[in-house]
């Protein structure tokens, strides 16, 4: 998955991770960090697979919304 940042408009890696707990953590160079549920309106989706998508759901993720150039990846 790739986030971009609505206030520098950076690209970053991220992932979401299920255990222990649902969490999306990004990469800014070699550091990572956790995107909280709502810091998640600071960022959109710039690529994501279906099971990726379905993961920020399940962990309420809502206000992750896709990029006006989201695309959907076929993994």
């Amino acid at each position: 998955m790739t986030l971009r940042c609505v206030l520098d408009g950076l690209l970053l890696p991220a992932v979401v991770r299920s255990k222990p707990y649902a969490s999306l953590t990004a990469w800014d160079g070699d550091e990572s960090f956790d995107v909280e549920p709502v810091e998640a309106v600071y960022y959109q989706m710039v690529t994501a697979t279906r099971d990726e998508l379905l993961k920020l759901e399940q962990a309420r993720y809502r206000m992750l919304r896709p990029a006006p150039d989201f695309q959907l990846l076929h993994r």
